[in-house]
């Protein structure tokens, strides 16, 4: 049984992401939840920045700065 990640970047601004993450199991040929979904809401500033470079693959990461901006 593998647990996959789904991330969505949700309410995308130029102010500020909200991320939200949600875990699953493929049962029978259905992926179902395991747990509840995490949100957690981050603004455009330096230290929101680094925390999501660490926190989001690479690919997640450039379509916020896309958004915000150099």
């Amino acid at each position: 049984m593998e647990l996959k990640e789904k991330i969505t970047l949700d309410m995308l601004t130029n102010d500020s992401v909200s991320v939200l993450r949600q875990k699953f199991i493929n049962l029978g040929g259905e992926d179902v939840q395991v747990g509840e979904n995490v949100r957690n809401a981050y603004t455009n500033c330096e230290s929101d920045r680094e925390i999501l470079r660490k926190q989001l693959s690479e690919e997640y990461f450039n379509a916020v700065i896309a958004v915000w901006g150099n």
